[in-house]
Order: structure tokens, then sequence, then C-alpha cells
């Protein structure tokens, strides 16, 4: 099953008359590898035609299903920890993941920085 990332970063709806906002799958990666933060500076540029960036982190912590599912289809790695008495997670994407992540964003993705 080939995942699609959702084309916005977050949804809303209302419910008792409030209005509610959650991250999609979508926020979630580009937030994963620093791509929404407004420091992109010069880590997201154009080559000859071409989108490249340069992630300065490749790392999410907690526990979401989103992740969980990407994990689960190969595009990213997880280990368990104990955080405050609870369990938790940190993802990243491994190299498949990337190379995903760019073909649905259009952008060639490079490892971190060490």
């Amino acid at each position: 099953m080939e995942l699609v990332l959702p084309s916005n970063e977050y949804e809303h709806y209302e419910k008792d008359g409030k209005r509610i906002t959650v991250c999609t799958m979508r926020q979630k990666a580009l937030h994963t590898i620093g791509l929404n933060s407004s420091h992109t500076g010069r880590r997201l540029y154009t080559r000859h035609g071409k989108k490249f960036y340069k992630p300065y982190r490749n790392y999410f912590c907690g526990k979401d299903k989103d992740l969980d599912t990407l994990a689960e289809a190969g595009y990213m790695e997880r280990i368990e920890e104990i955080a405050h008495g609870e369990k938790t997670y940190t993802y990243w994407f491994n190299r498949e993941g990337l190379d995903w992540l760019g073909n649905q964003l259009g952008v060639y993705i490079y490892d971190e920085e060490k």
C-alpha cells in the first residue's frame, strides 16, 4: 500500500461550538525534519530547476498513530523510551523514508547534518 501525504498540514472542524484544529500526517512529517519551520533559511534551495533540502534534525518524540503508520510502512524507525513514567517513542525517517517524503513534496532531502 502506497501512503500519500494529505494536502493540508492541519484539519479544522467544529465541535460543541468550538473550533478544533488537529495536525495531519503531513505536518508531523514536515516537523520531524524541520521543513515547516520558519527558519529553513538556506536549507531549502533550488538548483538547476530542482529543489533540495538539508534538514538540521530528523526526529520526533512522542506517541503518534500517524508516525506509527509510517514506521509500519518501513519509512521511519522508532525506539521505545520511558519519559516521565510514560511509554513514549522517538521516531526518525530512514533513507527510504526521506526519499518517499521527498517524492511526496517534490524535493530531494539529504540526510540530516551530523
